[in-house]
Order: structure tokens, then sequence, then C-alpha cells
């Protein structure tokens, strides 16, 4: 049987060699440890020391109640949590400070899995994931097609999303067709047997909107105003309500009526409903005057996304699985306060979606990985290129930034937060990267 290795530490003045395991995977290594005996004990004895204080007793002052009276008052275990504390920081700082693990490639701060705690030892685990070592990330003279902005195209949606507002609903005596608005009773029942939230009157259906499960507004096109139609779908395997998933259902319906949506004409008199002009031409005019501004720079947001997705494209770099899994747990966190914020409970949108917590962290996966591969070979080329945001650029920002607010740059940089400094740091930097990336690749 091979001997474990064993892990140097001191802990108040004490040396320790303790044993652990070690398995090791591609950019991983998990290192399992178990603080017991004379470890433990010197851990618990900090554990009462550093959180004595925090104790009052009637008779004794406060931060000098001995530790068997603590333990009498408030159970022999009231010091068992701390002293998982102390051991995993004890043992965490000393794994640090070791030679084993290379902290210069740390590719996240190494997560923590406690396994086991007792009232006399804590067996738990630190998983270390390593950044991908590369001699060379190919970042030039790559062929990237330019996105051109379509001030046309921008202009024409918006005219006839302005032209569909202004439109109405006119009843026709005719079949059904894809756009047509309907108005409908339904019922919906699987086997037979009707379901919750399946059934409705006088609903009004635009036909090809997608609104309803595919595969239920085409089986209504060619119908007529008084007719009864049984439609019958299979619900997404993927569907919010899980009893529902994958099975077919009949919904019975009865067709009130047909109506199709009347446009108006783009004529002067267009304009002024829709608009403060008087006439079509300087509408259209004063959309063009928009929409050149707006589509170009959507045009070089849309460049620079590329100009990223060639360079990741071109560098296959494979990254740790214990990496790519953090990121995705705190994206999952990140939603989680986000829906807090906004009075969301989570435990109802997971049951409203159908779906489990470890079902969102798979879907943020893949998004973790990108994130992660882009933020490595982004750092890679700063470094690289030596590529630096000096004083002058922050200055610069802080000026527009302060001018958009109404403000002096002086006012404006004496209130700004931390955060936001750091966001415009990133974003200066960001800038710099994708303007150095933009002159030395074939952008066309």
């Amino acid at each position: 049987m091979s001997k474990k290795p064993v892990l140097k530490l001191t802990v108040a003045k004490k040396e320790f060699d303790l044993p652990y395991e070690v398995k090791n995977s591609p950019l991983t290594d998990v290192y399992t440890f178990t603080v017991e005996g004379d470890l433990w004990n010197v851990c618990s004895d900090l554990a009462y020391q550093q959180n004595k204080g925090k104790f009052n007793i009637l008779g004794f002052r406060k931060g000098h109640v001995p530790r068997s009276v603590i333990e009498q008052n408030y159970g022999k275990d009231v010091f068992v949590a701390d002293t998982e504390e102390v051991a995993v920081n004890e043992v965490y700082n000393a794994l640090m400070d070791s030679k084993t693990v290379k902290v210069e490639r740390l590719a996240m701060r190494p997560a923590l899995d406690v396994a086991e705690l007792q009232s006399d030892k804590v067996t738990f685990s630190l998983t270390v994931a390593y950044l991908p070592e590369v001699t060379e990330i190919k970042y030039k003279g790559l062929d990237i097609e330019k996105v051109l902005p379509d001030v046309d195209g921008a202009v024409e949606r918006e005219i006839a999303a302005a032209r569909d507002r202004a439109g109405y609903w006119n009843n026709v005596e005719r079949a059904v067709k894809v756009g047509d608005q309907i108005l409908l009773d339904y019922s919906g029942s699987v086997d037979g047997v009707k379901f919750d939230g399946g059934t409705a009157e006088k609903q009004t259906l635009v036909i090809g909107s997608g609104s309803f499960i595919p595969g239920f507004e085409d089986q209504l096109v060619g119908t007529k105003a008084g007719d009864d139609k049984d439609v019958v779908v299979t619900f997404p395997e993927d569907y919010h309500a899980k009893d529902l998933a994958g099975k077919e259902a009949t919904f019975a319906c009865k067709i009130h009526s047909v109506s199709e949506k009347v446009l108006p004409e783009l004529d002067d008199d267009f304009a002024k409903d829709v608009s403060e002009f008087d006439t079509f031409d300087a509408y259209k005019a004063d959309l063009v005057k928009k929409a050149d501004e707006r589509e170009k720079k959507n045009a070089e947001i849309a460049t620079s996304n590329r100009i990223m997705e060639a360079v990741i494209k071109a560098n296959p770099i494979e990254l740790s699985e214990a990496q790519i899994e953090y990121r995705a747990n705190k994206m999952l966190e990140d939603m989680k306060k986000q829906m807090q914020s906004s009075g969301i409970p989570f435990e109802a949108y997971l049951q409203y979606m159908g779906k489990t917590e470890a079902d969102l962290l798979a879907t943020y996966k893949d998004e973790a990985k990108e994130r992660e591969l882009t933020n490595f070979i982004m750092s890679y080329i700063i470094e690289k290129e030596n590529l630096q945001v000096t004083q002058a650029d922050f200055d610069a920002a802080i000026e527009v930034r302060a001018a958009s607010a109404g403000k002096k740059a002086g006012d404006y940089r004496r209130n700004m937060k931390q955060e936001e400094a750091d966001y415009i740091l990133n974003t200066l930097m960001t800038d710099k990267l994708v303007k150095f990336l933009s002159d030395n690749n074939n952008i066309k």
C-alpha cells in the first residue's frame, strides 16, 4: 500500500504532518483531508479563543467566560462549526503556501466540499483548477467578415411596426388564413380527462403568432366562424408543466369569428397619426437619421463580437471542468439574487418551468465555458501585447460620463464608487483589445 503524501502546517506555533489523498484529472486536482486528534484540538482551542467574546453569561466579563461554562450553557458542540472553519482555513493556507499547488496558474479560488463533520473531526476536499498551459494563441491574420449597417432594413422594420400598431381588426366571412385573428373557445383533455389551464372562452388568437403549442394554430387554418374543430397536439418534452410534458392532448375548439388586419396607407395622414411630423417624407427622413447612427454602432458591436468569436474558434483550448462548473454556479447564484430582488421565489420559478436546479445549472455550462475561454484568451493577448489603459484614457472617459450626467468631472470622480471605476477600466481595456484585434486581422 502506497504511503499518503503529507501536508506540513503550523497551527498555534505547533507543527503537524497532515496526510491527505489527491485525485488528479486534466487541469484539476482534488485534495481530501481529515483533521482530527491533536490538530483538531488545537483548531478547537483557536475557535474558542476567536469566538468567546460573542457570549454573555451572568457573572463573567464578556470575553472572559471559561470554555467549560460556555459549553455547559450552550452544549458541548457549540464550537464544532467554528473549529471546522479554523481547520479548513489553516489547511487551505498551508496548501497554498506549499509547492504542491501552482498558485500562479490557479483558474479560481479552490472550491470547498465538506464531506463529514463530527464533534471531533472533519473531512473535506479542496478542488484546485488550473488554467491551461498554452505556448501560442492565434489572434492575428484571421479572415473576418465585417457586419454592415442595415439602415434601410431598420427603417422598413420600424415603419412596418408602426403601421401594424396603427392597424385594426375587421371581421371577415371566409376561411382562416395565417395572419388572421380568431375568437375561439377551447377545452383541452389528455386521455379524455380535462387538465388545469386547458380551457378558455372567447380567447383571441393570431394564427401564425406561435402563441400556442406547436401545431395548434396550423390545424385551425381553413376553419370558418361557427365551425367546431378538434385539434390534436403533443406537448413539448420540456413543457413547464411536467404532468403534461410529452403527452398528446385533444383541444375541442369552437370558432366564433375571423378577423383580418387592416393596415393604413403609408401617407401623410399615417405620419401625423404615428409621429410629430406632418408628412410621410419628413417622418421617414427622421427615422433614417436616427437609424443611421444606431445601426452603425450596432454593426460595430456585431463586428467586434465576430472578431472575438473568430479568435475563440481558432483556439480550441480545453478548460478544467471544475472551472466551468464554478462559473456556471456563479451565474446561477446571480440569477437567484436577481429573482429575489424582483420578489420572485426561486422555487416557484422552478415549479413553473418544470425544471430542477440541476437542470438550470446544466443550461449554464455552455455559456460558462465560452465566458471563461473568452476571459482566458483576452488576458493572454492583453499580457502578450502589453495593452494598457493610461491615466489619460481614464480621465477622458470620466469627462464623457460627467458631461452626460450634467456634472463637473471633479465632482463626478469624487462621488464615483469603486465598482463604477472598475467597470470603466474594464470597458476601456476591452475597447483597446478590440481595436488591436481589428488592426491585426483581415476585416472585410
